[in-house]
């Protein structure tokens, strides 16, 4: 699918074409760089470069002239929900509607796969509200707490929102 982002108010860049397809095994190392240019930002955990190759085909990306610009992963926690992982979208691509594009299509590619609930864990909930996202206690996602949340180093003193897209609702 071929889509046009749109500049925020304070870019000066001209809209341009993004296209969102389903992860390659040939994207996995550009997947891999932004991720990890955005853990030292605070922004994601960590994720190997060989979970990001073995996961490869649950992401997204978003390129630019061949270019990958962004990625989403809808990762399964369990028969009932999926949640959304390492959404993030390059620096310079920032500000232009790339990230939800990306989280747009992992919602309707949720849909596709009949998941009943869709989650995240963000730092900045408002984008995921604005596009029909709940945020709920952590406490509500137990089969995150039991898949990822125990083995964090964040465990109990976690900073990031639960947000929640009831699919079958709509």
């Amino acid at each position: 699918m071929t889509i046009e982002t749109m500049p925020d108010a304070t870019s000066n860049e001209a809209s341009v074409a993004v296209s969102i397809r389903a992860a390659e095994s040939a994207d996995a190392a550009a997947i891999s760089a932004l991720v990890t240019a955005n853990v030292g930002l605070g922004h994601l955990l960590p994720r190997t470069a060989d979970e990001i190759a073995h996961h490869v085909s649950r992401f997204l990306v978003a390129t630019r002239n061949d270019h990958v610009v962004g990625c989403g992963e809808l990762a399964p926690l369990g028969p009932k929900l999926v949640e959304v992982r390492s959404l993030v979208v390059a620096s310079d691509s920032r500000g232009g509607g790339v990230g939800t594009a990306i989280l747009n299509a992992l919602v309707a590619d949720a849909k596709r796969q009949r998941v009943p609930r869709l989650c995240a864990f963000t730092h900045v909930p408002h984008r995921f509200v604005a596009l029909g996202f709940s945020i709920v206690p952590h406490t509500w996602l137990p089969e995150k707490i039991a898949n990822d949340c125990q083995r964090c180093e964040w465990f109990r003193r976690c900073q990031q929102y639960g947000v929640v897209f009831e699919l079958d609702r709509n």
